[in-house]
């Protein structure tokens, strides 16, 4: 009975010293670690990347590829300025693709010129907005269906922004939305 009564004293001592080692250890790491007061600085919050700001969920979609209609949704539509993620999800049945372009344009009313890739017939007309004012976008190649895609614009400043894809005719048939950075 002896031998019961030591077995739990041993394993609470070896328990107890691996606790207050583990104090220790901590404490004196967060007393002489700068990353420690950055990480409370910042609130305790992680972000995958390290990236820091804020996160959009931008969802783009169609229900008959060009011949339905289009969407892109942005939530939240505004966030403070600095780091700004976007995390794109393709809900439709073709490619699409997310642009940030900076402008004071209201983003339903950018000009539509032909600006390639492919190039517009010549008897279609114009089939994309220009991308000279292009911040940030998903990249190569266009999100196929289902696919999703991160990216992040580092230190985005105050002003109004629209996110479109630029997918020839995509922007006209809906895929647009604001976006404002305070």
């Amino acid at each position: 009975m002896a031998r019961v009564r030591t077995f739990p004293l041993v394993v609470a001592v070896a328990l107890g010293a691996a606790l207050v080692g583990g104090c220790s250890s901590s404490s004196k790491s967060s007393s002489g670690s700068s990353s420690a007061s950055s990480s409370s600085a910042a609130g305790g919050v992680t972000v995958p990347g390290g990236s820091g700001g804020t996160t959009v969920n931008v969802t783009v979609g169609d229900t008959k590829g060009t011949d339905g209609p289009m969407t892109l949704t942005a939530s939240p539509a505004t966030a403070p300025a600095g780091n700004v993620t976007f995390t794109v999800k393709n809900n439709g049945t073709i490619d699409h693709e997310v642009i940030v372009l900076k402008t004071d344009t209201p983003y339903d009313q950018l000009p539509v010129v032909d600006a390639g890739d492919p190039p517009a017939p010549v008897t279609t007309g114009a089939d994309k907005v220009s991308e000279d004012t292009k911040v940030g976008e998903t990249g190569d190649p266009n999100l196929k269906p289902g696919e999703s895609r991160s990216f992040t614009i580092n230190n985005m400043t105050a002003g109004k922004y629209a996110l479109v894809c630029n997918i020839a005719k995509h922007y006209q048939m809906g895929m647009r939305a604001p976006f404002t950075v305070t």
